[in-house]
């Protein structure tokens, strides 16, 4: 993702991110701030904390659950 879209996200209150050393599993954002991040991923015992462009390109887009209407099932 881009920096900009990444703070984006953020503030309009989304937490959870696609990963991108493992699409199926969300990366939950514990806390953020302009220029850091604390999240954590399904690998890790304990949160990481980085800056923000750093995270941008750790992240592919949003993470959004899919229904099971969606599936057509």
């Amino acid at each position: 993702m881009r920096y900009k879209d990444t703070q984006k996200a953020l503030s309009d209150g989304h937490r959870q991110f696609i990963f991108t050393a493992s699409p199926g599993e969300p990366v939950n954002v514990l806390a953020w701030g302009p220029s850091w991040v604390r999240f954590k991923d399904p690998y890790n015992t304990y949160p990481i904390s980085t800056n923000m462009k750093m995270f941008s390109m750790l992240v592919e887009g949003i993470y959004t659950e899919k229904s099971p209407d969606a599936s057509g099932q």
